[in-house]
């Protein structure tokens, strides 16, 4: 076939097959980084037991790194129709642009590195992105109220992207849990719970709240929102290191000196980032998103299992799971106390008028409940190891390594370890408390007759709103609210109501300890400059400058001046 008959038959092809013809070549990951389509069926790792791992160690990324691709030969995008084959080419200089347009208060420098990142979510794993375009819109709105809340950028947002996958049960093979993966160290000391029963690690609002003020903390520590967002991955004992040994002080600067899973860290945020702001642009399209379920709270009381509680109030127990993932087990512990449950808003009405007959019905019967209650200590002696104290207390040796964050079985004598349930025996005043506290009766609301109400530990907005002869929507329109979640201390907009229920006026004194002592901190075992710094809302070189200190070292019993 001459040439020019060869050239009519593409140019017949293209004509009368359409875009069909365009895609029709049989393109291999190794021809080309630009129309090679994800692996069919590609799944990244995300169920509850199995670990949630960086680009930079996910599936073929050493492949594609090596392939040595030359970005300078991409095109400019002008126009695509949509096509599920079809992978855009687009240039450096278009992809820093489109960076500059979406910048922030957080930089996003645009090099080598981000641009294979870029190229990693909207090419090779474009299955994966597709994924957490579905699970967007469950959790970015209460992850946008909660970064404007604590005063940090929007943008943080994206960062659970990378450390989770946007599953609030994804579990580290070093121990770091949740959609922000606190280790349990880091998210005990920003208040986060995790014992036998609750992990509060997986729950969206409380560790979200937590991770902002952390990465509020580290801003305010280093000046600068990309070695912030480093240290949140590596610790700023790293930051600092990768400084000392570099004499430089921004993130690109050491760069090379940081952890190897650090290095990726931030390329991958500004990645991420930057594709879920121009999916159509790189031909992502998610026809099928999941959307949050608008929740309120309900106080518990007693032991309630989530699946029996679902049938009373006819919802899907999955739903019910979804919303409390922070529950390990599925159920709320009988030892409870004004346990805040989050269940559709849809059925708050029902479950409140009916709740006597409800929470009869809705106990847990099953063997996985602890006997006794509480938590004691187990001083570790010679000789012990996990089995045989799990022997002697009647538990489980992977109970005792989740109580206590153990990545393994190392244990040294005099670690102290906390025990749950068995072998612990409550006293005679507290048998009597918890005896005398069983019924499932909420307290009743003290109005306010001031305009204003300070919310108490155990109310919820129904009950709140039912006090005043509103609705939960007057309330919450009054008071701005996009959500059911409100905290003890919170003062709420109310209408002026009746004067039926008296509000208690009585207050208990609380004895301060002298201006002196409270401005003084004494050095103990493990403490340093940056753990007292942020347990009194400092930093470091204010704590240095302060005790006129010139290096990092403290010495056991040194008083040091906190303000």
């Amino acid at each position: 076939m001459s040439s020019i008959k060869k050239a009519f038959l593409v140019i017949l092809l293209l004509v009368v097959g359409g875009e069909a013809a365009v895609y029709a070549q049989d393109y291999s990951w190794e021809d080309s980084v630009y129309t090679v389509q994800a692996p069919e069926g590609y799944v990244f790792p995300m169920s509850e037991d199995e670990v949630v791992e960086a680009a930079t160690s996910a599936p073929g990324w050493d492949e594609y790194a090596d392939l040595g691709f030359d970005p300078d030969k991409a095109i400019i995008l002008d126009d695509f129709i949509r096509n599920d084959g079809y992978i855009p080419r687009v240039s450096n200089e278009v992809l820093e642009e489109r960076l500059k347009a979406v910048e922030g208060d957080i930089p996003l420098t645009f090099n080598n590195n981000v641009r294979m990142f870029i190229d990693y979510f909207s090419v090779k794993k474009r299955g994966y992105t597709l994924e957490i375009m579905q699970r967007t819109n469950m959790y970015f709105p209460t992850f946008e109220r909660i970064l404007n809340e604590v005063g940090v950028p929007e943008e943080l947002k994206y960062l659970s992207i990378i450390e989770s996958a946007l599953k609030p049960v994804a579990l580290s093979r070093v121990g770091a849990k949740g959609l922000w993966q606190f280790m349990p160290a880091t998210g005990r000391s920003y208040g986060l719970k995790m014992n036998y029963y609750v992990d509060e690690r997986m729950d969206p609002e409380k560790s979200t709240r937590a991770a902002a003020k952390y990465l509020k903390y580290l801003h305010d520590y280093f000046g600068d929102w990309e070695l912030a967002i480093a240290a949140y991955n590596c610790g700023p004992g790293n930051i600092r290191k990768a400084q000392r040994r570099t004499g430089k002080f921004h993130f690109w600067d050491i760069y090379h000196k940081l952890p190897r899973e650090t290095r990726g860290y931030l390329p991958q945020f500004v990645a991420m980032l930057y594709v879920l702001n121009y999916t159509e642009e790189h031909n992502l399209f998610q026809d099928n998103p999941n959307y949050e379920i608008p929740a309120a709270e309900i106080f518990v009381s007693q032991s309630v299992d989530l699946s029996k509680l679902a049938s009373e109030i006819k919802v899907c127990k999955e739903d019910l799971y979804l919303l409390n993932p922070e529950l390990r087990l599925k159920f709320v512990p009988k030892s409870a106390k004004n346990y805040a449950l989050n269940i559709p808003a849809a059925r708050v009405e029902n479950f409140e008028e009916n709740r006597a007959s409800i929470l009869k019905n809705v106990k847990y019967t099953g063997s996985r409940e602890l006997d006794g209650e509480g938590m004691f200590y187990h001083r570790v002696r010679s000789g012990d190891n996990l089995g045989k104290i799990a022997r002697m207390y009647g538990v489980k040796i992977w109970q005792i390594k989740d109580w206590n964050g153990l990545s393994g079985s190392m244990i040294r004598i005099g670690q102290k370890l906390r025990i749950y349930g068995r072998g612990y025996t409550p006293s005679k005043a507290k048998t009597a408390s918890s005896s005398s506290s069983t019924s499932s009766k909420p307290k009743p609301v003290s109005v306010s007759t001031n305009g204003t109400h300070t919310v108490k530990s155990g109310e919820s907005l129904y009950v709140i709103a039912k006090a005043y002869g509103m609705t939960i929507e007057q309330l919450k329109s009054a008071n701005g609210l996009t959500s059911s979640k409100i905290r003890p201390g919170q003062k709420l907009k109310v209408s002026k109501g009746s004067t039926t229920a008296k509000s208690s006026n009585t207050s208990n004194s609380t004895s301060k300890a002298s201006a002196s002592s409270a401005n003084m901190h004494t050095v103990k075992s493990g403490d340093s400059l940056w753990s007292i710094a942020k347990k009194y809302a400092t930093t470091v070189s204010q704590l240095k400058k302060l005790n006129n200190l010139k290096s990092d070292k403290l010495s056991l019993g040194q008083k040091l001046k906190v303000k």
